[in-house]
């Protein structure tokens, strides 16, 4: 009978996450990245090529898929969509020995 309520629980927990993706099928992640880093979901391949946290900017260089790369300049709150993704600059960070850049992305639904 324990396995029982316990596999109704795991059963429940799953369906009611499917319900939650299903409600909110978007997702959304932090990455923090320092210069000539880079991230890579999906088929976008995102490149930091300098930060300038005095001035709030980054460079980011963007490869999506097998087309040619894009090269950007974004400040804070700006964004750039690649592919279902899109890419918001949310801080930067000066350091000693380098700055770092806080970027949100955004994954939309298939069907959306």
């Amino acid at each position: 009978m324990i396995n029982i309520s316990m596999n109704g629980a795991i059963g429940l927990l799953i369906l009611f996450a499917c319900i939650l993706f299903l409600i909110y099928p978007g997702s959304s992640q932090e990455v923090v990245l320092s210069t000539h880093e880079n991230y890579t979901l999906e088929n976008c391949t995102l490149q930091v090529e300098d930060i300038d946290s005095q001035a709030a900017k980054v460079w980011v260089l963007i490869q999506a898929g097998n087309g040619p790369s894009l090269s950007m300049v974004l400040g804070i709150n700006e964004t750039l969509n690649c592919g279902r993704l899109t890419l918001m600059v949310k801080r930067f960070y000066a350091g000693e020995s380098a700055d770092i850049v806080s970027l949100k992305i955004d994954g939309k639904s298939i069907s959306g």
